[in-house]
């Protein structure tokens, strides 16, 4: 099909042109050492931070907020607590407002110690504005943040402010502008919060006095659950992420591969008005016309034809295919607002599930067009499918990993796959025998859509397991017209 024929010519040029073969040859030469840059400082990065909290603690200890009796942090469940980060050393000033009086007070049973300034005017902490770089505000439960600032304020809860310096929480100086120039401090606070007061939480992150630019929750069990002392324990639910980790990406995959399915589909929608406009107008194109079209897209043209012949109207063909494009790019913009809550629940960064749509979405995309060859049919769908499961689960264990560290190591390692296969197994193929079996030429594709899962190349679903058991590409000539072929000499005129 002329389709066919088109995606097996963007094929050939990626390989055949020089500029491009050097880039990929010198790019495979960089990805590895990138890779294990990257592995290496999420290592370190996660080993420092993740499931620690360093800082906060002594923070809490001057706001007030800790029960000296049991050593450990104490927020009232009707109590805000606004944290700043701001620029220089040591810990800066602490207000606690909306209080009735200073000094010691009992709090269920226990002293704990007000070493603190009263502001009943409900202005922040004396704090110099221009060196505060963030701003969030938290609660143990999302409707004390949520509640109408009338009422709140009638109430009269606690708002205690406390400043975090970010020498506190990096003491290391390059890593903090690293730190500042990727806006990562969301992660140092989640964990500093979720680790010290060991509960649920609600988070949100402010530009300005009200304005909230991101928000997280979570629950106590998200966070206990990393530390569970039982070997037992921590096998079991090791085995049971990585089940929810691979479930998670045939999710993924299959609604990404169904995606671009309907969209080469609705690109043939498009395409066919088109057409038909212009033979209206007289700008006939032997390109563009309705019989090419047809046999590009078959599954669409055969219709058209059949209408034409019978002297029917075409367009509600049309209005009914362009609906259904629309609904089903409404679904699948459905699934990735519906994925924060299902798979990643709340507790990641603002657009990460969409990162990872984009990212099977490239990675169908380039099996759909360059994976021709069968040992890249085999050893590209396992490298992928092994990288974006472990970055699943490597989210998926901790509370609040450093996401888009993991997810820029899982696209090198994709992009690394990608390359190894057309250097190694694409272009050595395309240079043999146009006639061998093992070639790209022969090895066409029977159908235009290859969920990822499945490298046999065909429309209908394939079990999982085939993807690390590829068939055998079938031979585009039969066999007899081959002999024929051969023995002909190409004797053309």
């Amino acid at each position: 099909m002329e389709f066919e024929r088109a995606l097996f010519r963007i094929h050939q040029k990626a390989l055949l042109t020089e500029p491009l073969r050097r880039f990929r040859f010198h790019l495979e030469r960089v990805l590895p050492a990138l890779i294990g840059i990257q592995v290496l400082v999420l290592t370190c990065l996660h080993t420092c931070y993740v499931g620690q909290s360093n800082c906060l603690p002594e923070v809490l200890r001057h706001a007030g907020l800790w029960n000296e009796s049991t050593d450990e942090p104490y927020l009232p469940e009707d109590a805000l607590l606004h944290v700043s980060l701001s620029n220089g050393d040591g810990i800066t000033g602490v207000t606690l407002m909306e209080r009735p009086q200073i000094g010691a007070v009992i709090k269920d049973g226990f002293k704990v110690q007000e070493n603190r300034t009263l502001r009943r005017s409900g202005k922040h902490f004396p704090t110099n504005s221009a060196s505060v770089f963030g701003s969030y505000r938290f609660a143990l439960d999302r409707e004390l943040v949520q509640m109408r600032k009338a009422v709140f304020e009638k109430h009269h809860f606690e708002i205690h402010n406390i400043s975090v310096t970010s020498n506190c929480l990096v003491p290391f100086g390059p890593l903090a502008d690293a730190f500042h120039l990727f806006d990562a401090w969301d992660g140092l606070v989640i964990n500093e919060l979720a680790y010290s007061l060991r509960s649920r939480g609600y988070l949100e992150r402010l530009d300005g006095a009200e304005s909230v630019v991101e928000v997280w929750a979570w629950s106590a069990d998200q966070v206990e659950s990393p530390l569970q002392a039982s070997f037992l324990g921590c096998l079991f639910r090791k085995i049971m992420i990585l089940l929810s980790a691979v479930m998670s990406f045939c999710l993924i995959s299959a609604i990404t591969g169904l995606f671009i399915r309907i969209a080469v589909h609705g690109s043939a929608v498009l395409m066919f008005p088109l057409a038909l406009g212009a033979q209206y107008m007289g700008l006939n194109h032997s390109r563009i016309s309705l019989n090419v079209l047809a046999r590009s897209f078959p599954w669409i043209g055969i219709h058209v034809d059949v209408l034409r012949t019978g002297q029917r109207a075409v367009w509600p063909l049309f209005r009914s295919h362009m609906l259904f494009l629309l609904v089903q790019s409404f679904a699948y913009l459905s699934c990735n607002l519906a994925w924060r809550f299902l798979l990643y629940r709340k507790s990641s960064p603002e657009g990460f599930e969409e990162n990872i749509f984009s990212l099977c979405s490239l990675v169908e995309l380039f099996n759909l067009i360059f994976v021709r060859s069968v040992h890249s049919a085999g050893f590209y769908p396992k490298v992928v499918t092994a990288s974006i499961v472990y970055l699943h689960f490597y989210i998926f264990c901790s509370l609040y990993p450093f996401h888009n560290l993991a997810f820029a190591a899982c696209c090198s390692l994709c992009a690394y796959a990608m390359v190894y296969c057309l250097n190694h197994f694409e272009e050595p193929a395309i240079r043999q025998d146009p006639f061998s079996s093992s070639t790209p030429t022969n090895a066409h594709p029977r159908a235009l859509f290859m969920p990822m899962l499945s490298p046999s190349w065909t429309m209908e679903a394939a079990p999982l397991w085939t993807m690390f058991y590829p068939a055998e590409p079938p031979s585009a000539f039969p066999e007899d017209a081959m002999r024929h072929i051969q023995s002909e000499e190409y004797n053309m005129p």
